[in-house]
């Protein structure tokens, strides 16, 4: 009957686990749609919201992080229990960056508000609405542990980074072409330079989901 409780207690703490990380990525996905909009709009109200919104991102991380330490400490899993716990951690941690670049976009959209470039904003749009896309699908493949649906998001990061290849192109470009268009265009580069490690950081994401179902790990691209 002990046993019994145990594994049930278990199996509930892990439930708890998944679910702290799914409101961490539903939390992002909100946030980075949020970030976009005040940058199209120049909404610098909203901007701030989401910079002073970042601390409940945090906050969850340190949850899960304290959560996953004790069942490791107390329960001693094995195998798919363990990998489901190791992989909890460090999709926390991967999550918690996508919120951190979600408010330096906000942060570059207050200082954008008097400077407007609009080829370069619509590929950072361009490239969020991937993102956006990237982290739906992720949310989905985690929750259901759907490998293909993960595999088919690592993929998709391709597009994130084909667009912002691009978009370096046309600031340099502008910024050769008109001076005056030197501060703008250095702020869109550091937005699209948070795109572009958002999408790395959800490939992370989605090799984590496809370690827990395969036991096998690939290295991720982003470092930071």
């Amino acid at each position: 009957m002990a046993k019994e409780h145990t594994v049930k207690a278990f199996t509930q703490e892990l439930g708890l686990l998944k679910s702290k990380v799914l409101e961490m990525a539903e939390e992002c996905e909100r946030q980075l749609a949020k970030a976009v909009h005040s940058l199209v709009e120049r909404d610098t109200k909203l901007a701030q919201d989401i910079i002073e919104g970042d601390t409940r991102i945090n906050g969850l991380q340190g949850e899960v992080d304290e959560l996953a330490i004790r069942m490791l400490a107390l329960r001693q899993p094995m195998a798919l229990d363990l990998r489901h716990i190791i992989a909890a951690q460090k999709m926390a941690a991967d999550f918690e960056r996508i919120a951190d670049y979600a408010a330096n976009i906000a942060k570059h959209a207050i200082e954008l508000k008097n400077g407007w470039l609009d080829k370069p904003v619509k590929s950072i749009v361009k490239m969020a609405d991937c993102a956006l896309h990237m982290l739906s699908d992720i949310i989905d493949a985690y929750r259901d542990l759907d490998i293909d649906k993960a595999v088919a998001v690592w993929h998709q990061d391709d597009e994130i980074d084909k667009t912002y290849f691009g978009l370096l192109t046309k600031l340099r470009t502008l910024m050769i072409e008109d001076s005056t268009n030197v501060t703008a265009s250095t702020r869109l580069l550091f937005v699209g330079r948070c795109c572009e490690r958002i999408g790395d950081h959800i490939t992370n994401v989605a090799e984590n989901v496809h370690f827990i179902i395969s036991g096998e790990m690939h290295h991720g691209r982003a470092m930071g």
